[in-house]
């Protein structure tokens, strides 16, 4: 079994430009390491002292982003859903998981950090641990299961191997431009509503802190890890609410829209989108925020890790990074 790779050991990481690629490049270069950040989108940041190289993972990847390597984190994947024909989330997930632990195979990196999702357990309103069955419903929730096979079978083809694979559920923080940045601005405008009801529980945590779980996991000596990342304490939509006003020192009231009448509306604009209307607005990211999606982070329990934030500290700590911009 290979060790936990040193502090100055290269790292290669895939899907480098995503809001957690960004995050996880300037931490390894922060602490002194030999980084190549890999993506066929440009990157966000600059890292100085960081190679990158523009690569799609759809396609052989050169043996040279991979020489010397001692880890590689692969982040790279098609996400958003809806928002892509079917086809793009296993062109990239899955065919990019072929590719990716190929790149490791023939390089030797004895270590993959493979970052899935918790949409392989789908939506559910009963709390799902590491020891769960998935039920993925959505082609992204698929495709990520599918991935995690592939870089099973990877880890099976030398005894040398180990692989670290996480879970997460809504990540958040500086650079997300997602749903919590939409949140806060929508607050501060005074335009959002509840979507159906308020107890939706959404499972999550901060960037910085899924970065400190990763760390914590590689540094162990098991062969494979697989584990659930989310605060311990869940969050409803109501909770995370209340935690923005408390810290833009506001008060938040918003109404609750009955689900009926959302969807309706929403099937008007996709007919609009179909008629070449651009818009981003869908039954099925409705539901979405209808749908509780809810997860322990036992393995993270169970082994004493020690959370450094929660949901307010985390949002605290967002909005003195980015002087209360929530960008």
């Amino acid at each position: 079994m290979s060790p936990a790779p040193s502090p100055q050991a290269r790292a290669v990481v895939t899907g480098a430009s995503g809001f957690i690629g960004t995050r996880l490049v300037r931490r390894l270069a922060d602490q002194g390491r030999s980084v190549v950040a890999v993506d066929i989108a440009p990157a966000r940041q600059q890292v100085a002292g960081v190679e990158y190289i523009t690569a799609d993972v759809r396609r052989p990847l050169d043996l040279q982003i991979g020489s010397g390597a001692q880890v590689l984190y692969n982040l790279a994947a098609v996400h958003r859903t809806p928002g892509h024909p079917a086809h793009e989330y296993y062109e990239t997930n899955v065919l990019g998981a072929g590719r990716v632990t190929a790149l490791a195979e023939a390089c030797q990196i004895p270590l993959i950090v493979f970052t899935s999702s918790i949409s392989v357990y789908g939506p559910t309103e009963v709390v799902r641990t590491e020891a769960s069955p998935p039920a993925a419903t959505s082609d992204y929730g698929r495709s990520k299961l599918m991935a995690e096979l592939i870089h099973q079978m990877w880890l099976k083809g030398e005894p040398g191997r180990r692989l670290v694979t996480v879970r997460p559920g809504v990540v958040f923080g500086p650079g997300e431009r997602g749903n919590y940045s939409t949140l806060a601005s929508a607050l501060r405008r005074g335009v959002f509503f509840y979507p159906g009801r308020k107890n939706t529980v959404k499972s999550g945590g901060h960037v910085d802190e899924l970065i400190r779980t990763l760390e914590f996991a590689v540094a162990r000596q098991d062969r494979e890890i697989l584990f659930n990342f989310a605060f311990p304490d869940e969050s409803t939509t109501q909770d995370i609410v209340t935690t923005f006003g408390q810290v833009m020192n506001r008060l938040f009231r918003p109404a609750t829209a009955p689900l009926p009448a959302l969807l309706l509306a929403a099937r008007l604009f996709e007919a609009a989108n179909a008629m070449g209307v651009k818009t981003p607005i869908h039954r099925e990211r409705v539901m979405k925020l209808v749908r509780s999606t809810r997860i322990a982070p036992q393995w993270l329990i169970d082994n004493g890790y020690q959370f450094e934030l929660c949901l307010r500290s985390s949002l605290e700590s967002w909005a003195q990074e980015t002087e209360g911009r929530f960008e």
